[in-house]
């Protein structure tokens, strides 16, 4: 299987490198061409000129006329098929081959005609051999695996005076819609940074924040805006066309792509959790959609409707007799005088001479000396706190899609230490310094004499006293006691009376999902496809291997999706720190590829890092792909309410996943850095902005920082399966030979 994998690698290689590498060698020719003598100088430029601008504006009109071609029902480009089969003449159609012997095709190459053009069309592996004549040189088998089927090279001639000129265009049959690193199907695009790649929208384009960089083609069909303190001065847009044609996403065939998916199919009408592995593998758990049911409950209660008279024969304590029983108790009979002695005591007034001592004070001035502190005004840096605005910005260009309003860059406040020339005074010395006070100070005591009448015991005394005290005597005295027996007899009773009531009620219930199986598969050296009929609510992990994954309702991505090769290197260095630049490994050998398509949205959610990177083409045919705990309004505008315009039912069943596999709420991360592009219906939303009273920004949800690298890999390797876009695209115009005076230079 690896020996599979470097041959379609060398394959699809080969035929890149090899063109350009002509191309390269063609402007070289051109170069060494031009050493002639001065005489001559100015009528040979004049010559290459004219040749060159024939040759190119033969180019545009085969291209215009391939352009304008419909397609077959397997989106196979008219016009390339017709030319190359020979309708429009050429040597595939017995043409007689050029006089010139330089301009032969080498043995079994053979060439159409574009109609109504004398231009040539090549199949670009065949091209390659005629590259390699042309400049006298051998190559093995072009793409033995046909990988280049739907790349065509047209060739046009331009001549002036004795010097002309071969002029080639690469041209692909299909763009893939892994082409795109942001197309937008309905509503605004909004976009940020500094993004590589195609970007299109089928309704409007909007350039968020100034200096915005956009160096790869941008298109829309309802025109250009500026948001957020953008303007058409402070925007650098390469290449842009603010009306351009409409590109249709009816493409995605569902039912299409589950018979594709030879490598995993997924049971009708369960979920899926798939994480990925370095090692080529992948994990796939499939679940039973949780829910809510609704059940019938029911009970039964007793109630009491009345009484009833009821005679019935009860055991009895019923008195037969009495027998009397003798008692005694203690009576007061009468009293008697009791006589006692207390002991008192005798208190006399006598007049008593006591004495005090108390100080006597004065006022007097005293003088005392103290240590004062001499002061310097000197100058000297102080440190406050200030609250500064920080745009937010990883310092490696990238791009964003961003959804919301303001003017101005996003960022946030945040508290910094400031530091500012400021005046104090210091201590540089003391001095003693003599002061006098008052103070009131003890200069003796004084002696008082005085009197006073005071009680004093002076003895005690005997008194005698009575008292009554009771005399008691026991009595006896006699009851009636009664006598009981048992017996049996009837009485009338009040029995309740109670009917029985059922209660019927329905309530939700959570029914949470059920694991139905696991699955792992080796994903090998071939092109993999994964189908799963319902939800995919988790998926993450490092990919080795070329894939894709197709999901017939909502796909929730959880983790980082990244490229690893067999080393485990991963293809993009510093994903998970926004603060270093977001670059190329060079030491990446691998040729993974991921495609990620969902019927419903494509959701980037909570639980991916905080510095998260998604390695990927993101294609959502009837939802958006972006951040989750948002809905698009019907103008476009996103909303930040996961159940936004649901029906009753459709919040219910949005509520039973968020009771398990995840959460739809809104979050704010720091970084979000992607390689591969993003395909949606509804708008993109991976940056949430809302405007501030000073005429800043700040991001409300998703990622504070987007950085992105559009896959060039996509442009000739898109994932298994992908959807193509049926217009023809040109990659490359370049000049590949010319002659002077019948010698090649």
């Amino acid at each position: 299987m690896r020996g599979f994998r470097r041959a379609e690698e060398r394959g699809t290689i080969l035929l890149i490198v090899v063109f350009l590498a002509t191309a390269i060698a063609g402007l070289a020719a051109l170069s060494s061409g031009r050493v002639v003598t001065e005489s001559r100088h100015q009528t040979v430029l004049e010559q290459e000129s004219r040749a060159y601008n024939e040759a190119y504006a033969k180019i545009q009109m085969a291209l215009n006329v391939v352009n304008t071609s419909a397609y077959n029902d397997e989106n196979q480009n008219i016009e390339l098929l017709d030319a190359i089969g020979g309708k429009h003449g050429g040597t595939v159609a017995g043409e007689a081959p050029p006089e010139e012997e330089w301009l032969l095709d080498p043995e079994g190459v053979l060439h159409g005609k574009i109609e109504g053009t004398d231009v040539r069309v090549y199949r670009a592996r065949e091209y390659i051999k005629r590259l390699a004549q042309l400049k006298g040189t051998e190559v093995d088998e072009v793409d033995p695996l046909g990988l280049s089927q739907s790349y065509y090279v047209l060739e046009a001639e331009g001549r002036a005076g004795d010097t002309t000129r071969l002029l080639s265009a690469l041209v692909r049959e299909n763009e893939p819609f892994s082409s795109f690193v942001f197309f937008q199907n309905r509503h605004t695009l909004g976009v940020s940074g500094a993004p590589r790649g195609l970007i299109h929208s089928n309704d409007s384009l909007a350039f968020y924040f100034p200096n915005g960089n956009y160096v790869d083609s941008v298109s829309a069909v309802n025109g250009f805006r500026y948001e957020a303190g953008a303007n058409s001065g402070n925007t650098n847009i390469a290449t842009g066309n603010p009306e351009a044609q409409q590109i249709s996403l009816d493409e995605v065939n569902f039912e299409e792509l589950a018979t594709k998916a030879t490598t995993f199919r997924g049971e009708p009408g369960l979920d899926a959790e798939i994480q990925l592995f370095g090692n080529g593998t992948a994990r796939i758990r499939q679940y039973t959609p949780p829910r809510y049911d609704t059940v019938t409950r029911t009970s039964t209660t007793q109630i009491l409707t009345g009484y009833t008279a009821q005679t019935v024969t009860q055991s009895q304590q019923v008195q037969v007799g009495t027998r009397q029983e003798a008692r005694t108790r203690q009576v007061v009979s009468g009293y008697t005088t009791e006589t006692y002695t207390v002991t008192v005591p005798v208190y006399q007034t006598q007049t008593v001479t006591r004495t005090r001592t108390d100080p006597v004070y004065e006022n007097r001035t005293v003088e005392r000396t103290r240590q004062v502190p001499v002061y310097t005004t000197v100058t000297t840096t102080c440190t406050r706190q200030v609250r500064v605005f920080v745009p937010y910005d990883d310092g490696a260009g990238g791009g964003t899609a961003v959804g919301g309003g303001g003017t101005g860059l996003a960022g946030e406040y945040r508290w910094v230490d400031e530091q500012y020339p400021c005046q104090q005074q210091v201590i540089s010395g003391y001095t003693t310094e003599t002061y006098t006070t008052t103070e009131r100070v003890q200069v003796g005591t004084t002696t008082t004499t005085y009197t006073e009448n005071v009680q004093v015991q002076v003895g005690t005394t005997t008194e005698t006293r009575t008292r009554q005290v009771p005399v008691y005597t026991t009595e006896t005295y006699y009851v009636d006691v009664p006598i009981y027996e048992t017996q049996q007899v009837q009485v009338q009773v009040q029995v309740p009376t109670y009917e029985t009531v059922t209660n019927t009620w329905t309530e939700k219930v959570y029914v949470a999902p059920v694991l139905m199986g696991t699955t792992t598969v080796n994903l090998g050296e071939t092109a993999n496809t994964i189908f799963i009929d319902g939800r995919i609510t988790r998926l993450a992990g490092d990919l080795n291997g070329r894939l894709t994954i197709v999901g017939n309702e909502k796909v929730r991505v959880t983790g980082n999706l990244r490229y690893v090769d067999d080393a485990g290197q991963t293809a993009m260095l510093n994903g998970g720190d926004y603060t270093k630049p977001y670059q190329r490994n060079e030491n990446y050998k691998g040729n993974s590829v991921l495609g990620i398509i969902a019927r419903d949205d494509l959701l980037l959610t909570n639980g991916m890092p905080t510095q998260a990177e998604v390695n990927a083409t993101m294609l959502s045919a009837a939802g958006r792909v972006g951040i989750d705990g948002f809905q698009i309004d019907p103008s476009g505008e996103p909303i930040k309410d996961p159940y936004y315009g649901l029906s009753a039912a459709e919040r219910e069943r949005e509520q039973a996943y968020d009771q398990t596999s995840y959460r739809s709420s809104s979050y704010k991360k720091e970084s979000l850095r992607r390689l591969g592009g993003i395909v949606s219906n509804d708008r993109i939303l991976e940056t949430y902005i809302k405007p501030r009273s000073d005429g800043t920004s700040a991001v409300d949800a998703g990622f504070k920082r987007g950085n992105m690298r559009f896959d060039f890999n996509l442009l000739f390797n898109p994932p298994p399966n992908f959807v193509n876009v049926p217009r023809p695209v040109a990659i490359s115009i370049a000049p590949v030979y010319f002659v002077r005076g019948g010698q090649d230079e």
